[in-house]
């Protein structure tokens, strides 16, 4: 008798752990999308859409990229490097960020209609709001003049963003960012991207599928050049990621169809 207490206590009890020990997905649907390792999230986009989660306080996160040019017209010269930003976390959901100028916007060309963002500026990234399955944030940078001996009134003076990522399923997200260039001067005056979308797979515990659907308004008043791409996203280590991708415009601005492919690390410290 006493024996069959003692195996029915034990049945009880294993009964109990099972039913309050949920799997590890069910652990994850309820994990704050910030406090995850998704790059959807916690990275910024080969193609300019930032991240919707501030880096969290006392880290650093370094995010490099390297863009040449796959198209007939420019040849290897045009070149975007080293696309070099800082992000450091100084309070919950805000954040610092630093982007250095790259070698293209050195050289005149500026990377207008081919590249993302070539400008020296710093900002703020502040986390709206966030959960298990969305964050959004909203973001300013102010852009020092081009040149302290001529200092133009047409230059955009900062950029403000909005960025949204949203969990459709257990390995499917969707991003999407809306960013602007302006001066008090001459208003609204670029816009890139316009409007921009992002759908990122999971394809393993370390490997992340993405594609961008974007359109970017060059300058004030000009026709929008719609672009796509394709990335890969692979987690190297527990603090390095490594990205690779390839891209192209649908339509021509400026006489100018580009194709390029693009790649870069990103470090959590």
């Amino acid at each position: 008798m006493r024996r069959s207490l003692v195996m029915l206590l034990f049945g009880v009890v294993a009964a109990l752990s099972n039913a309050q020990a949920p799997a590890l997905a069910d652990v994850n649907a309820f994990l704050n999308v910030c406090l995850t390792q998704n790059p959807a999230f916690t990275t910024d986009d080969l193609s300019g859409i930032a991240s919707p989660c501030a880096a969290p306080p006392g880290t650093l996160i370094v995010e490099t990229l390297y863009y040449q040019n796959a198209s007939r017209v420019g040849g290897t010269a045009l070149a975007a490097y080293p696309l070099f930003r800082l992000r450091t976390g100084i309070v919950r959901r805000l954040e610092a960020v630093v982007d250095a100028p790259s070698q293209i916007a050195e050289s005149g060309l500026h990377g207008i209609g081919l590249y993302p963002t070539t400008h020296f500026g710093y900002g703020l990234n502040y986390t709206i709001a966030s959960n298990s399955r969305m964050a959004s944030s909203v973001g300013i940078e102010a852009l020092p003049p081009n040149s302290r001996f001529s200092v133009s009134e047409n230059q955009a003076k900062y950029i403000v963003d909005l960025t949204a990522g949203y969990h459709l399923n257990a390995r499917s997200t969707l991003s999407a960012i809306a960013t602007g260039a302006s001066s008090l001067t001459v208003g609204l005056q670029r816009i890139e991207p316009a409007a921009a979308l992002r759908y990122a797979y999971d394809a393993g515990a370390s490997t992340q599928i993405s594609t961008d659907f974007g359109a970017r308004i060059i300058v004030r008043h000009s026709v929008a050049q719609s672009y796509g791409d394709v990335a890969l996203n692979q987690r190297l280590g527990r603090k390095v990621t490594f990205d690779v991708g390839l891209g192209t415009t649908f339509n021509s601005v400026s006489n100018a169809k580009a194709h390029y492919l693009a790649s870069g690390f990103n470090l959590h410290l």
